[in-house]
C-alpha cells in the first residue's frame, strides 16, 4: 500500500470514530423491498418451518435470509423478492412506491407492524402460494436507537425528527420516527426510492437535526 493510500485509510477510520461517537451522527441502511413471514405462512411457502440465514443484518437477531419469493399483484409480477428473517407475527410485506406502482398496489404508508389497513397481495413460493388481505405496506421513514442512544439526544420513542443528509443531491427531510428498543443499534432507514432521491447509500452517515 502507498504511504498516501495508508493517510487516507487512516483519515476514514478515525473520521467514523468520530462520526460514532457523536450520538447525532447515525449510519444509513437502504431498505430494498423485502417480506417478513408469519410461521404458518412460511410453512405454506416453503413447507417447512423456519428462514435459513444467508447473511446477518446490523439489528440483532435479524437477518436476510436464502428463501425468496414471488409477488403477484392486479398489474404483473415481482420475482426473488428477499425474506427476512426471524419469521414474525404477521406477514408484511415492505415496498417502495415505484414497487406499488409497478405491481398495482396502493399500499398506505405506515410503520412496521401496523398492518390494519395494509394492502392486500399474493405471494408464491416454491411449495405453494397464498392470499392476504392486509400485508403490504411502504414503511415510512424511521431511526433505531437504543435507550442510551435516545437519551443522549433527549428523544423518547414515536418521536419525530428531522435527517440532514450531505452531498451534491443532500437535502433535509423531516418526520423520521424514532424506534426505541433495548436491542436496537442506531440506524436509518429509507427505502430505495428515497435513498436515490437523496444520493444516500448503505454506510453512510447522516446527522439528526437539533433544531
Amino acid at each position: 500500500m502507498s504511504e498516501a493510500a495508508l493517510i487516507s485509510q487512516i483519515a476514514d477510520r478515525v473520521l467514523a470514530r468520530l462520526k460514532a461517537s457523536d450520538p447525532s451522527q447515525v449510519i444509513v441502511g437502504i431498505s430494498n423491498r423485502h417480506v417478513h413471514l408469519s410461521d404458518a405462512d412460511f410453512r405454506a411457502l416453503f413447507g417447512y418451518a423456519a428462514p435459513k440465514v444467508k447473511k446477518e443484518v446490523r439489528q440483532r437477531g435479524e437477518f436476510a435470509a436464502e428463501e425468496t419469493v414471488t409477488l403477484h399483484g392486479p398489474k404483473g409480477a415481482m420475482a426473488r423478492v428477499r425474506v427476512m428473517g426471524p419469521n414474525r407475527p404477521r406477514t408484511q410485506v415492505e415496498l417502495s412506491r415505484t414497487d406499488c406502482f409497478a405491481l398495482g398496489i396502493d399500499a398506505p404508508m405506515a410503520q412496521s407492524g401496523h398492518l390494519d389497513d395494509a394492502a392486500p397481495i399474493e405471494i408464491e413460493g416454491p411449495a405453494g402460494r397464498i392470499s392476504l388481505e392486509h400485508a403490504v405496506i411502504v414503511a415510512g421513514r424511521h431511526i433505531h436507537m437504543s435507550p442510551e442512544a435516545a437519551g443522549a439526544l433527549g428523544l423518547r420513542d414515536q418521536d419525530r425528527v428531522s435527517v440532514r443528509f450531505p452531498g451534491e443531491r443532500g437535502a433535509r427531510l423531516d418526520n423520521f420516527l424514532i424506534r426505541v428498543k433495548d436491542s436496537y443499534l442506531p440506524e436509518l432507514h429509507l427505502d430505495t426510492d428515497e435513498g436515490n432521491a437523496v444520493g444516500a447509500r448503505t454506510g453512510d452517515h447522516v446527522e439528526i437535526c437539533r433544531n
